[in-house]
């Protein structure tokens, strides 16, 4: 028998809520007020609604033929033990509060996103028809949802971690249904994914940056605050991520939420850096020591190989 996993398809509403107003007569995130854009017609901004009506769809989680490998429940039980303490997490991440608890927390949140998001399966599926297989029926997929979530614990191990913080005067965070955002920096080959937990703070995850010494469950190693124009770039990106359905947002976001476009996802970054009160030109320069920073620049840009943009 399948198990009908009663869950979202992708982000838990609690999450969600981060973004949004909290209901002053209901207790709990999952109940806060958020709106919605869709990438699908018809494009319109919808809410306020709260956060628990949005993403549900059943089933995605399925197994056909459960055993003691693939258990019917898997995905409930990776989910059990982030989920609860999340909101907790996320808002003492914002508060300046976060304990080592806290960020393992986040750490399993980010590591369950390798495999939450909508377009897994589609993803999923390309990998494992790319030897000339047959197309996987949905056990198949499942456990490919399982490897994927072991080898993203390797993949946080081999990251640097900074703190990401929205300055005054710059929009709050968006977040859309995988969860994240890629970036990346041409002109150093670094890559990099953001995570907003609220609409006040993300995660920005150095993919394969890690150095000797390094201990990714120890916390954070910098924090920075996105100035307005490093802001619009984020927002711009979580709204053109490939493969997304929707983005999330605080209701009074409505009006500028809705004027987001498709455009180049090759930008450049502002004369003074993409954070506030920061003389770095990128958005991974954290990353990387000053001698990191002049060698890549000129393997990557004095070179001739790339110009010195960053892609999104």
């Amino acid at each position: 028998m399948s198990r009908r996993a009663d869950l979202p398809h992708y982000l838990p509403a609690a999450l969600i809520g981060g973004f949004g107003i909290p209901n002053p007569r209901r207790k709990g995130a999952r109940y806060a007020s958020v709106c919605m854009r869709r990438r699908a017609t018809p494009d319109v901004v919808v809410g306020p609604l709260p956060a628990e009506r949005i993403g549900a769809e059943y089933g995605v989680y399925d197994v056909d033929r459960p055993d003691q490998d693939l258990p019917g429940d898997f995905a409930e039980i990776l989910w059990q033990a982030y989920e609860s303490d999340l909101p907790s997490a996320a808002a003492a991440l914002e508060s300046g509060l976060c304990q080592r608890d806290d960020w393992l927390t986040i750490l399993l949140h980010i590591q369950a996103q390798s495999i939450r998001h909508p377009d897994f399966a589609r993803v999923a599926t390309e990998h494992l028809t790319g030897a000339g297989r047959d197309a996987p029926d949905r056990d198949e997929v499942q456990r490919q949802r399982q490897r994927t979530h072991l080898e993203s614990r390797a993949l946080l191990s081999q990251a640097r971690f900074a703190v990401i913080r929205r300055s005054k005067n710059a929009r709050r965070f968006l977040l859309n249904d995988k969860g994240y955002v890629s970036v990346g920096d041409v002109a150093l080959g670094t890559r990099g994914v953001l995570f907003p937990l609220t609409g006040n703070v993300a995660v920005l995850m150095a993919v394969s940056e890690a150095v000797p010494g390094d201990d990714f469950e120890a916390g954070p190693l910098a924090e920075r605050a996105l100035n307005v124009r490093g802001m619009d770039i984020i927002n711009g990106s979580t709204w053109e991520l490939n493969g997304i359905t929707c983005v999330i947002g605080h209701p009074d976001d409505a009006p500028w939420i809705g004027e987001l476009e498709d455009g180049d996802r090759t930008v450049k970054m502002p004369p003074l850096g993409p954070y506030a009160g920061s003389r770095e030109g990128g958005m991974l320069d954290w990353a990387l020591t000053p001698d990191q920073v002049r060698q890549r620049h000129r393997k990557y840009v004095l070179g001739g190989s790339v110009s010195p943009f960053a892609t999104m």
